[in-house]
């Protein structure tokens, strides 16, 4: 057993290297427990973290929905699919994948969407209903629920090399609640994790032993339902990330050992701060990224695309930064585009997906801009940069005919802020100037 001073003496060395506003873990050995915190709710108000503080959990909820669904929904070919993400559903669409993607893992938050739909109706209930009834309240887990509680951490998100500052709005939507809407304790979470360990509630053995038997691989690891599956010691371990617009949390179950570790931060980099507090006790660290020895090239060769999906983000009124990561469910996108080698440089590369690509099309480099080499080969990233206004027509024409080729085949669909007629183009340069959401689009008469 880990004594409180010594976990707390972790802790607070990972949120002094991280910068961290704020942190608690806790964790569980057998029947006892051990919490702490370090840290703020917020940046520059003088509210200390607590051991017991809510923070978001973000897809630390998916096992609480796979529990809720082994509980009251049989476990057949379509349930285990929605949650091992080979139920053959895009990321955050209901739409099927292309067909040659049928039964490979692809991480989907809309796979867990439809169970949570299915547990309402054979629930009778609303969704967050059947989780308090069937799940939270026999465990005792009243800290933890879809509403924001009394005195939250903030999140944060990253702000120049080394900064941070609060997300402006925090907004989880009703709809994908399911897939990451919870907020919870270290105190809750690790008396969940006991249930997972063996512990009384709700489920039963087989329930629980289904939720750890491994559907597929992906990232050189297991997934069961709910729960990744990790080689631990000649045994297995169990556990969930979760990144959401300013947090990043993790919860880890050890079975053979009866251990769990819950660590809650509120800052989009404390995946780093999670690492070291996992390292310094000695355990499993989740990978971030990897390739699994178990998977042939040649098996899976081919071309994968989640084509069709679309959001827009308005950079007026919404953190461009905290929208993306919580789009691509903290992976970051795989392609930015600029128009200038510009300040924005370094943000697109932290911002960018490992082995992502920023393509920047315009004139360049701007006085302020700097290229990110080291950031950059850190992630795999590819940096493009051309100037169309010096490109070769014909090069030009071959990529035109490939965009439109790609729009009629409904690949890429254009984002049009409004559409004037060609009589109007002085009226669509001011619209343009005066940093109007979208494209313009003149229309010949006729």
């Amino acid at each position: 057993m880990v004594p409180a001073f010594e976990l707390q003496e972790i802790v607070c060395e990972a949120r002094s290297r991280t910068g961290v506003p704020g942190v608690a873990a806790g964790l569980l050995t057998g029947d006892a427990v051990v919490a702490v915190a370090d840290g703020v709710l917020e940046l520059g108000g003088g509210d200390l973290v607590l051991a017991d503080t809510p923070f978001r959990i973000a897809s630390i909820s998916k096992p609480f929905t796979a529990s809720l669904a082994l509980s009251c929904l049989p476990l057949d070919e379509r349930l285990q699919g929605w949650l091992s993400h080979t139920g053959g559903l895009r990321c955050e669409s209901l739409q099927p994948l292309p067909g040659a993607g049928e039964g490979l893992f692809s991480y989907s938050n809309a796979g867990y969407w439809a169970a949570g739909e299915a547990c309402a109706r054979a629930c009778g209930s609303a969704f967050g209903q059947a989780m308090r009834e069937r799940i939270l309240a026999p465990l005792g887990l009243a800290a933890t629920g879809y509403e924001e509680p009394p005195a939250p951490a903030r999140g944060h998100v990253q702000e120049g090399e080394t900064g941070h500052r609060p997300v402006p709005r925090d907004v989880y939507p009703a709809e994908r609640h399911a897939s990451g809407g919870l907020w919870s304790t270290v105190g809750d979470l690790l008396a969940f994790a006991a249930h997972h360990l063996g512990g009384p509630g709700p489920l039963g053995e087989k329930a629980r032993a289904a939720m750890r038997q491994p559907r597929s691989r992906a990232l050189g690891a297991g997934y069961g339902l709910g729960w990744w599956v990790r080689a631990a010691g000649g045994g297995a371990a169990l556990d969930h990330e979760g990144s959401v617009a300013g947090y990043q949390s993790l919860l880890l179950l050890v079975p053979e050992q009866r251990l769990a570790l819950a660590v809650l931060t509120n800052s989009w980099r404390g995946s780093g701060l999670v690492r070291h507090v996992v390292e310094r006790l000695g355990l499993v660290v989740p990978a971030a990224n990897g390739t699994d020895a178990g998977v042939r090239a040649r098996d899976v060769a081919g071309r994968y695309a989640l084509d069709g999906a679309e959001a827009t983000i308005d950079y007026r009124t919404e953190d461009v930064v905290a929208r993306a990561l919580e789009l691509t469910d903290g992976a970051g996108p795989d392609l930015v585009h600029e128009l200038v080698v510009s300040i924005n440089l370094p943000a697109d590369v932290r911002l960018l997906s490992t082995g992502g690509r920023i393509v920047c099309t315009g004139q360049g480099p701007s006085p302020e801009g700097t290229i990110p080499i080291g950031d950059a080969l850190a992630k795999d990233a590819t940096l493009l940069f051309m100037n169309l206004n010096n490109a070769k027509r014909a090069g030009v024409a071959a990529i035109a005919r490939e965009v439109a080729q790609m729009a009629a085949e409904g690949r890429v669909k254009p984002v049009i802020g409004e559409k004037l007629p060609l009589a109007e183009a002085r009226r669509a340069h001011e619209l343009l100037a005066g940093d109007h959401l979208g494209k313009i689009v003149l229309l010949p008469r006729g």
